[in-house]
C-alpha cells in the first residue's frame, strides 16, 4: 500500500510538473505567435515600400526615356521648318544651337538628375539591406525563442527529477 503511494505521489509530481510546462509553454507559443505576426507584417511592410521604390525608380527612367525622345522628335521637326523657312545653313546653325543645348542640358542633369537617381538607387540599396537585417534578426529571435524553450524543458524535467527523488529519499527515511 505504501508503494502505490509512492507511485501515487510520483504522478503527481509529474502531472504537475507538466501541467506547469504545459501551460507556460501554451503561453510562450502564444507570445511566439503574435511575435511571428509582427515579423511578417514588419516584412510585408518592407516589401511594400520596397516595391515603391522600385516603380518610382522606373517610372522616373521611363519618364526620362521620354523626353529625351520628344526632345529629339521636336529637334526633327524644328529643324525641318527652319530649313524649309530659311534654307539650309539655317538648318546647320540649328544643329550648332542643339549642340550647345545639349552641352548646356547634359550640365543641367548632372547637377540635378544624376543627384536623384543616385538617391534612388542608395534607398533602393537601403531597402535590400533592411529587408536582410529584419530577416536576419527574427531568424535569431526564433533561435533564440527555441533554444530558451529547450532550457525550460530542461530545467522543468531537472525540477521535476529533483522532486522526485526528495520525494523518494524522504520516503525512505520513514521506511524503518
Amino acid at each position: 500500500m505504501a508503494v502505490n503511494k509512492k507511485d501515487q505521489n510520483n504522478k503527481d509530481v509529474r502531472n504537475l510538473g507538466d501541467s506547469l510546462l504545459d501551460s507556460w509553454t501554451n503561453s510562450l507559443n502564444t507570445i511566439h505567435a503574435s511575435q511571428k505576426e509582427v515579423e511578417n507584417v514588419s516584412i510585408q511592410a518592407i516589401g511594400y515600400q520596397r516595391e515603391v521604390w522600385e516603380k518610382l525608380t522606373e517610372d522616373f527612367t521611363r519618364i526620362e526615356q521620354e523626353q529625351k525622345k520628344l526632345v529629339e522628335e521636336l529637334r526633327v521637326v524644328g529643324k525641318k521648318n527652319v530649313q524649309t523657312l530659311y534654307g539650309e545653313e539655317a538648318g546647320e546653325t540649328f544643329d550648332k544651337w542643339n549642340e550647345h543645348f545639349d552641352e548646356v542640358s547634359l550640365r543641367v542633369q548632372q547637377l540635378t538628375v544624376t543627384p536623384l537617381k543616385e538617391t534612388f538607387n542608395l534607398l533602393n540599396q537601403s531597402q535590400d539591406q533592411l529587408q536582410d537585417s529584419i530577416k536576419k534578426g527574427i531568424t535569431q529571435q526564433q533561435s533564440i525563442r527555441e533554444n530558451f524553450l529547450n532550457q525550460m524543458k530542461s530545467a522543468q524535467k531537472g525540477f521535476v527529477d529533483l522532486v522526485e527523488s526528495n520525494t523518494k529519499l524522504a520516503l525512505s527515511l520513514y521506511k524503518i
